[in-house]
């Protein structure tokens, strides 16, 4: 009996190396690092619509992980900005860099449940004077916790808190689920809800609000190194309208 158990727990380690993919989750992170000293290649683009200005990106990254369970991530976007006043012209280049990191704690045998704390640095590379980037270094710390259901429905939960320089801190906690529906192809469901300050009112008041943005999307794997995510949302209380963003990624 003993050796049938250490067999099993052999073969789900294994299994868990072998078969690291990447992160599927916009709003959450995943237990899912590239191979130990493998990396993953890819890009993000994102189309978001707000009230008064729309934004296309295109974000270049790369992952790599160091040691077992502890991965580096760096992205260098460009963005294009198109405001809706004409008093404004449209603008483009390179955004705000960010460097991070992401670590699996905690794993149980099987590879569920799991604990993950993760950290990122966005470096003041963008032109703050045209609208592409935040003017001063921001921070952002998390931990996402998750597990897995009938080995098909994968569910987290990550608490992020985002520090900023000139403005209030912004926390924020995001849930998400992704459901397999074969060894290919799988559909997500995500939420976010964050809490920052409104703009001044006539009296110079700025009252908490708590913007909520939900996504839905899908997960596709061609190869076992070629991926790609598909997601399309909204959000309340918020300037946001549309949110489209695509992930193309390659492992090797």
């Amino acid at each position: 009996m003993m050796k049938k158990w250490l067999a099993i727990g052999l073969i789900a380690m294994i299994g868990g190396v072998v078969e690291a993919e990447p992160i599927r989750t916009v709003l959450t992170k995943e237990n899912r690092l590239p191979r130990l000293y493998q990396a993953e290649i890819g890009a993000e683009f994102f189309y978001v619509e707000r009230e008064a200005v729309d934004e296309t990106s295109v974000i270049p990254y790369l992952r790599y992980t160091l040691l077992r369970d502890f991965a580096v991530i760096a992205r260098l976007p460009y963005r294009s900005i198109d405001p809706d006043s004409p008093m404004y012209s449209q603008e483009s280049g390179i955004g705000d860099a960010t460097l991070g990191f992401e670590f699996v704690a905690y794993e149980d045998l099987f590879g569920y449940p799991w604990i993950m704390p993760h950290a990122e640095v966005s470096f003041d590379t963008g032109d703050e004077d045209k609208g592409l980037g935040a003017g001063d270094n921001e921070y952002t710390v998390g931990v996402a916790v998750g597990t897995t259901v009938n080995r098909v429905l994968h569910w987290t939960v990550d608490a992020r808190y985002r520090i900023l320089d000139d403005q209030d801190n912004i926390p924020s906690v995001g849930a998400s689920l992704v459901w397999d529906l074969d060894r290919r192809f799988s559909l997500i469901g995500e939420i976010e809800l964050s809490r920052e300050k409104d703009v001044p009112d006539e009296f110079g008041q700025r009252d908490d609000r708590h913007p909520l943005i939900f996504l839905a999307g899908m997960h596709y794997k061609a190869t076992r190194a070629l991926q790609f995510t598909l997601h399309g949302g909204t959000g309340t209380n918020s300037d946001l309208d549309t949110l489209i963003r695509g992930k193309l990624s390659y492992s090797f």
